[in-house]
């Protein structure tokens, strides 16, 4: 009868199925089935059983028909030994038994019914000897299988990673971090606590930790966004893929050292003809940091979806700025049309009173009814004006109580985009739980998003090496907040420090001179200041003071000009 049966003292670990019969199974006693081993190995294999036959033979035969008064029969612990190469765990057993029913049967045959201690002794001893032999020899065949299944088991495992690793459509690299730890490792023993500021005070740092990050494994996804190159091109220094300015590489880093579990952002790849990608890079560190030299990187690349997105934000402000335009050409043109007809009627009475004037005599009486109608005119004209500013006036916005953390947040993830595409890095810095202030969300953000896009503007067109905004959250005072704004650009010169907010200034070839101004005014508006110094070191910084808890009647812009505002 045949049936189907998992071979448990297989060496390949408890995988191979046989159809063996019941019989088959229990004389399976030989530990390795054709195939498994070369000709040489079964050769070995059969001269070691023939051997341990012998022995076995040859300690019977003394042991039974000589007069040696020893316990010679411990010799079959050797045969043991010699038949465990080649004997299953069950064969292992029927090994054992069969010495120790040889060592019975020489005593037997030998003494007989003997009632001398010491050659019992000797028998005992003998048996003693060839069980814990046989126990030990069955142990250590169970725990050979075992490693084996284990390590059979550990191989599946090895298998199908590699196989998601490579059939995955989502790059995938695996870095070697060791010699980055080893950096990292040496400045914590130098005392270094702040990896940012470190970095800061030593420029080369972050090429160093591109030198120390190691590719040591692509899957094909990371080929195609590397620019279709070969395995080996892939492999090496991550340096020539990613630019060490990157700070998607530092945050990564900065990640490393701190020891935290997880990192992902959005950072740039530069494949191998130089062309750059947006990719979203996530990875996740062990938590005893063992395993370094295989760290898997995982990598999306959002280069497509970024240009979606930039050709949608470019649209989206081509076409704010041709619905300024209409709306504009369409104001100018209902203003033109409402001034046309005073203006030309004031127009047509300056001349009527010229006329008049001019005559000899002078008709000074219609003279003076011509001048009367040209006040009427120009004061319906001023009428209209005054009807054009109050409708331009905004109505005004609603305050409510902000918490200022997480608006900053909310601003930087705003700005993420172009913060990126200029190689910007933004912190925003909090002390101890600030109160809220009453404000207007809108308005407040705006503000932010103006001053933190002259700060970009400013270290993009000064071509700054270092390219760093600080947000810094802090109190002022007992009734007051501030926001500081700090970049790392040129700064502003002596002689345009007065005349920042001023309207219309600017220092931009393109620009208007208008933002600062009314940044200016909408803070102002709440009750607040708006002032600006440049840095000890590098840039300068705009600082923003609110008043806390004191709820200010907001104000329209025209509220502020008529005040004395900068807008005038």
């Amino acid at each position: 009868m045949k049936s189907l049966q998992i071979g448990t003292d297989h060496p390949r670990g408890c995988l191979a199925l046989h159809s063996v019969t019941k019989d088959e199974l229990v004389m399976r006693l030989w530990k390795w089935q054709a195939g498994d081993r070369s000709a040489t190995q079964e050769q070995n294999d059969v001269a070691m059983a023939l051997t341990a036959l012998s022995n076995a033979a040859a300690v019977f035969i003394i042991d039974t028909f000589t007069s040696i008064e020893s316990a010679v029969a411990v010799f079959y612990v050797i045969v043991m030994l010699m038949a465990s190469d080649f004997l299953t765990r069950r064969g292992i057993v029927a090994g054992g038994a069969l010495c120790a029913a040889l060592c019975v049967t020489s005593y037997f045959v030998s003494h007989g019914v003997d009632d001398d201690l010491a050659t019992f002794l000797r028998l005992v001893g003998s048996l003693s000897a060839l069980a814990i032999t046989t126990a030990l020899l069955f142990k250590n065949e169970t725990s050979r299988l075992e490693l084996l299944a284990s390590h059979n088991q550990t191989r599946r495992s090895e298998y199908r990673y590699r196989s998601i690793f490579q059939q995955s459509r989502i790059a995938l690299w695996e870095q070697d971090l060791t010699e980055l730890k080893t950096l990292l490792d040496r400045l914590r023993a130098d005392g270094v606590t702040d990896i940012a500021k470190y970095a800061r005070n030593n420029p080369r740092f972050p090429a160093a930790c591109t030198s120390a990050i190691r590719t040591v494994a692509v899957n094909e996804a990371t080929l195609e966004i590397l620019g279709n190159i070969t395995h080996d091109q892939a492999l090496g220094p991550i340096g020539r893929f990613i630019p060490h300015d990157c700070p998607a590489l530092f945050g990564f880093v900065k990640a490393f050292f701190e020891g935290q579990r997880r990192y992902e952002a959005k950072g740039r790849i530069r494949d191998s003809h130089g062309n750059e990608s947006v990719v979203l890079l996530a990875v996740e560190f062990p938590e005893d940091q063992t395993g370094l030299d295989r760290i898997v990187v995982g990598l999306v690349d959002l280069t497509q979806h970024e240009a979606a997105q930039a050709t949608m934000m470019a649209a989206q402000t081509e076409l704010a700025r041709a619905s300024r335009a209409s709306t504009v050409g369409a104001l100018s043109a209902s203003i033109a049309h409402e001034l046309n007809q005073p203006l030309g009627a004031l127009l047509m009475n300056a001349e009527a009173c010229l006329r008049w004037l001019r005559r000899d005599p002078p008709d000074l009486a219609a003279a003076g009814k011509a001048a009367e109608r040209m006040m009427r005119d120009g004061q319906r004209a001023s009428e209209i004006v005054k009807t054009t500013k109050a409708m331009l006036a905004r109505t005004p916005v609603a305050t409510e109580k902000i918490d200022l953390a997480p608006l900053v947040e909310e601003t930087k993830a705003l700005l993420e985009y172009e913060l990126d595409r200029q190689s910007v890095s933004l912190e925003v810095r909090t002390g101890a739980k600030l109160p809220p202030v009453p404000a207007a969300k809108s308005e407040l953000q705006q503000v932010l998003i103006n001053l933190i896009t002259n700060a970009m503007q400013a270290m993009q067109e000064a071509r700054s090496p270092t390219r760093e905004i600080a947000v810094k959250l802090a109190s002022a005072g007992h009734s007051h907040v501030s926001i500081s704004v700090s970049d790392t650009g040129p700064g502003i010169s002596p002689d345009s420090l007065d005349k920042v907010f001023a309207p219309y200034f600017t220092t931009k070839p393109a620009g208007m001179g208008m933002g600062l101004a009314i940044c200016k005014s909408t803070i102002e508006a709440r009750g607040g200041k708006l002032s600006v110094r440049n840095n000890d070191g590098a840039g300068a910084t705009f600082q923003i003071v609110l008043p806390v808890g004191i709820e200010v009647r907001p104000k329209r812009l025209y509220d502020v000009l008529q005040a004395g505002g900068p807008l005038h």
